[in-house]
C-alpha cells in the first residue's frame, strides 16, 4: 500500500443491472459517463481520492446527473482506499441479502437524490442578487460611526453592496460597556436567516500571526512561507469545525488586515473554462487542490490571449493572477512573425494592363515574380505607345517598369531601378534594344519603328551640324 494512500477514501459503484458488480469510481469520461476500475490493490493510483479534494464528490455528480434522474442503477459509498478489497468483498455479498444488510449499507451510502436536492439548493444560492440597501439597519453603522455618504466617498460603498469586503480599513467606534474604542477594519455586508443584513468587521492586526494554530490546524513553514510570498497556502489544510468535524479548507492571507481566511473546498467550484480557455482534468484538480496553475490562452477584456497562473484565494472569494516568469509579449511577438511571414501587400495580377491584354503565360510569370516584357502600352493623355519589362512590387503593392530585365541585371549583379517610362517614351524596338539609327530622336516613336521618318531625319541633321564660332573683338585700345 502507498504510504501516501494511507487514511484517503474513494469511491465504490454498485452496478444492479450488471450482477451487483462493485468497482472503483476512477471519474468521468469524455461524454460524461462514469468511468470505474476494478476495486484492487493494483488500480489504487486512479481512484477518486475525496479528502484530498472536497468538492470532487459535487463535480462528479454534476456530471452524472443525467444518469441520476433514474438513480435505481447505480449505488455509491464512501470507502478507505487501504481496504478496498475487503470492502468491495463484503459489498458484494451485503447485496445479495440487501434488504437485511440495509442498516450496515446505509452508514457508507452515497444517497444521490440527497446529491439532487443539495445541488438545487447550491444552483439557487449561487444566483447573484446585490445587497438590497432597504433591508441594510443604517442606523446600526452609524452609531459606529460610519454613514452610507462616507463609504461612497471613500470608494468601498460598491463593493460592500456586491457582498466584498470594502477595500480599504475603515474607522469604526465600538463601545463596550460604556468605554468607546476606535478600530480600523474592513467591513462587509452578510445575510442573516431571516433574510435581514447584518455588518460584519474584519479587524486589521499589526502583522500576521502564523505560529499559532489556525482552527485547530498548525501550518507549516512552507505553508507560512507561501502565505508571506502569495497570500496562499497552497494546498488544502484540513481545519476543525465546531463539532469536532475535519474541514478540507482553502487558507489564505488578507494582506490588507493581516488575518488568515478560510473557505471550505466543498463550497468552491470552478467551471471547465476561465476566460474562454478550456481547463483539463489536470488543471482542476491543480485548482482544487489550492496550487498555483498555469492556464495559457485566457482571453482579456480587450480580446488579447494571454497566459498566467491562478490559485483560489480564500480572502477574496475569488482567483488570484500573477505572471512570474511568463513572457507577457508572448502573442504580440507571435503576431507580428507572422505578419512578417506574409507578404506586406498582396498585387492583384491585372489580365490587361495599360490597354494590352496580357496572356495566361504572362500573368503566370508575374504571380511567380519573374519580369515580362509588355509591348504597345499606352498611358493616359499620351498618343504613342511604349514597351516596357513589367514586374511585380510586394513590398509597395504595385507594379514596376523597367528599360532593361531586371531578372538579368540582378543576376549580374547590377541594380535595378525601375524606369520612369510613365513619364519619359524609351525609344526601343520589337526586341527591347534601342535602335542605332533612334538614339538621337528626341521625338516619340511608334511601335515597331527601327528607323528615323524623313522629318525625323531632318531635324537630326540640323541638331547634327557644326555651328561657326565668331570670335569678339576685344574693341581699341586709347
Amino acid at each position: 500500500m502507498d504510504e501516501k494512500l494511507k487514511n484517503k477514501e474513494t469511491l465504490l459503484v454498485v452496478n444492479k443491472s450488471d450482477g451487483n458488480k462493485v468497482k472503483a469510481v476512477k471519474g468521468v469520461d469524455g461524454t460524461g459517463n462514469l468511468d470505474a476500475v476494478d476495486a484492487t490493490e493494483a488500480n489504487q493510483g486512479q481512484f477518486i481520492r475525496i479528502d484530498e479534494k472536497a468538492g470532487i464528490l459535487e463535480n462528479f455528480f454534476s456530471n452524472l446527473k443525467r444518469e441520476f434522474q433514474d438513480p435505481t442503477h447505480f449505488n455509491f459509498f464512501r470507502s478507505p482506499i487501504e481496504k478496498i478489497e475487503n470492502i468491495a468483498s463484503a459489498l458484494k455479498e451485503m447485496f445479495k441479502d440487501e434488504a437485511g444488510n440495509s442498516v450496515f449499507l446505509s452508514d457508507s451510502r452515497i444517497n444521490p437524490e440527497d446529491f439532487n436536492k443539495q445541488q438545487k439548493t447550491q444552483d439557487q444560492s449561487q444566483e447573484y442578487k446585490s445587497v438590497d440597501e432597504s433591508r441594510i439597519n443604517w442606523g446600526q453603522l452609524e452609531k459606529l460611526g460610519v454613514t452610507r455618504e462616507m463609504l461612497e466617498a471613500q470608494g468601498n460603498l460598491k463593493a460592500m453592496l456586491n457582498w466584498h469586503k470594502s477595500p480599504n480599513l475603515i474607522q469604526v467606534n465600538p463601545t463596550y460597556e460604556g468605554i468607546a474604542f476606535q478600530v480600523q477594519a474592513r467591513l462587509s455586508f452578510e445575510e442573516n436567516p431571516d433574510g435581514s443584513i447584518r455588518l460584519k468587521a474584519d479587524s486589521y492586526q499589526p502583522a500576521p500571526t502564523l505560529d499559532i494554530p489556525f482552527h485547530g490546524a498548525t501550518l507549516t513553514e512552507e505553508d507560512k512561507k507561501n502565505l508571506l510570498e502569495t497570500s496562499n497556502a497552497g494546498r488544502i489544510i484540513e481545519l476543525t469545525g465546531d463539532k469536532g468535524e475535519k474541514i478540507p479548507s482553502f487558507v489564505s492571507l488578507d494582506k490588507v488586515t493581516n488575518r488568515l481566511e478560510a473557505i471550505p473546498v466543498a463550497n468552491v467550484a470552478f467551471k471547465d473554462t476561465l476566460k474562454e480557455a478550456p481547463l483539463s482534468k489536470e488543471q482542476l484538480q491543480s485548482l482544487y487542490e489550492g496550487k498555483k496553475t498555469l492556464v495559457e490562452g485566457m482571453t482579456s477584456r480587450n480580446d488579447r490571449p494571454f497566459d498566467g497562473y491562478v490559485q483560489f484565494n480564500a480572502a477574496k472569494g475569488s482567483l488570484d493572477f500573477s505572471y512570474d516568469g511568463l513572457d507577457r509579449n508572448k502573442y504580440r511577438q507571435e503576431n507580428q512573425q507572422s505578419q512578417n511571414q506574409e507578404p506586406q501587400q498582396k498585387v492583384r495580377i491585372p489580365t490587361k494592363l495599360l490597354g494590352v491584354d496580357l496572356d495566361e503565360k504572362q500573368q503566370s510569370s508575374l504571380g511567380e515574380g519573374k519580369a515580362i516584357y509588355v509591348q504597345g502600352m499606352m498611358k493616359d493623355g499620351q498618343d504613342q505607345p511604349f514597351n516596357a519589362y513589367v514586374k511585380v512590387n510586394n513590398e509597395k503593392g504595385k507594379l514596376d517598369f523597367f528599360k532593361w530585365n531586371p531578372d538579368k541585371a540582378k543576376s549580374q549583379g547590377a541594380e535595378v531601378k525601375p524606369a520612369e517610362e510613365n513619364k519619359t517614351q524609351v525609344a526601343v524596338n520589337s526586341q527591347g534594344k534601342t535602335s542605332e539609327s533612334l538614339k538621337n530622336v528626341k521625338e516619340p516613336i511608334k511601335q515597331g519603328q527601327t528607323s528615323p521618318t524623313q522629318q525625323q531625319a531632318e531635324k537630326q541633321k540640323e541638331t547634327q551640324r557644326p555651328t561657326r564660332t565668331v570670335k569678339k573683338s576685344g574693341g581699341v585700345k586709347m
